[in-house]
């Protein structure tokens, strides 16, 4: 599907719908089940990601999958307003990744509709779906024992993602109570990047080093957040140790060449491909667990270029 503005993709979505098989009546379509996937934005590397495994495992297990998205993270009406057309058009099943974990009301109609709803990514608990995606709690606690094992007591910082989103609240709890309970380590410091953005991530990484100038590592729940840190970090001439979240090539070329410390990948396109996946074994009704979590590896500068060899090949980018 062509990248298109949330006003596009608005006045496009009942022809998508129609043309993908929610309420088409050609023989082909008919006899394919639609699953409809609404995520958060087509802006980052992650969820190009997400999107190539949901198309591989729709071409795997022969399913219609429209992949729809608001134009940023932060569009919640706009997502929502989706999801409105997404449930009207009923089809087999929906997997949504909440803009907004406390704001998803209308997948209560899709509930009422007896719609199977699943969460990708992001879970939210207005609702219990069954989720496919990372152990968030966990990415949190790898990364506090990372920075364990590299910082012998000292101050370390946070730089969270968008706190409407439970993935950013989950890594900080998961991290903030290993670094509490099992460290010598001192959390000095939370920055809110609101909209999990490079930008705004450089800026507080400003703020955490003009407050906290002896800081010794920190801790950034995405990656496009920690690609700002690091380039905030280069531009002041600071040495503070770095982890971020994700699987991205500059993250992890970053890694391998030592600009960041660490990463706790979650792979996109595995996400993608367990969702479809997961969701297909429900519909054949098969039991399906309540949490289908992907692995979470510590991606660290002796293992870098192997995950950056895999996932570039898994997108048919890798050497020949």
């Amino acid at each position: 599907m062509k990248r298109v503005g949330i006003k596009q993709l608005l006045l496009l979505l009942p022809v998508v719908l129609l043309l993908a098989g929610c309420g088409s009546g050609t023989e082909e379509v008919q006899e394919k089940r639609t699953i409809c996937v609404v995520l958060k934005a087509m802006d980052s590397v992650h969820w190009m990601s997400v999107e190539d495994g949901l198309k591989q495992a729709a071409n795997d297990y022969d399913v219609f999958v429209n992949i729809l998205w608001p134009s940023n993270e932060n569009d919640v009406d706009a997502q929502n307003t989706i999801l409105e057309d997404v449930v009207a058009s009923k089809p087999d099943a929906i997997a949504v990744s909440p803009c907004d974990s406390e704001r998803i009301d209308i997948m209560g109609q899709a509930q009422q509709a007896g719609i199977p709803c699943f969460y990708i990514d992001t879970k939210s608990e207005q609702f219990d779906f069954p989720y496919i995606g990372a152990d968030n709690y966990n990415i949190g606690k790898i990364a506090g024992m990372a920075f364990s094992r590299h910082i012998d007591g000292g101050k370390i910082a946070v730089i969270m993602g968008n706190p409407k989103q439970s993935t950013h609240e989950e890594r900080l709890q998961g991290f903030a109570d290993y670094i509490e309970q099992c460290t010598d380590l001192e959390l000095c410091q939370i920055e809110v990047s609101e909209t999990s953005s490079y930008l705004e991530s450089m800026k507080c990484m400003e703020t955490i080093l003009q407050q906290n100038p002896d800081v010794q590592g920190v801790f950034c729940t995405s990656a496009l957040m920690v690609l700002g840190a690091m380039q905030q970090q280069e531009d002041t001439g600071a040495d503070v140790k770095l982890i971020g979240v994700d699987m991205q090539s500059d993250a992890m070329s970053s890694v391998e060449d030592g600009k960041i410390l660490a990463l706790v990948g979650q792979n996109g396109y595995e996400i993608g491909y367990q969702t479809i996946r997961t969701i297909v074994q429900s519909l054949d009704g098969d039991a399906v667990e309540q949490n289908t979590y992907v692995n979470t590896p510590l991606i660290t500068q002796d293992n870098a270029a192997e995950y950056l060899e895999k996932y570039l090949t898994e997108r048919g980018e890798g050497n020949d």
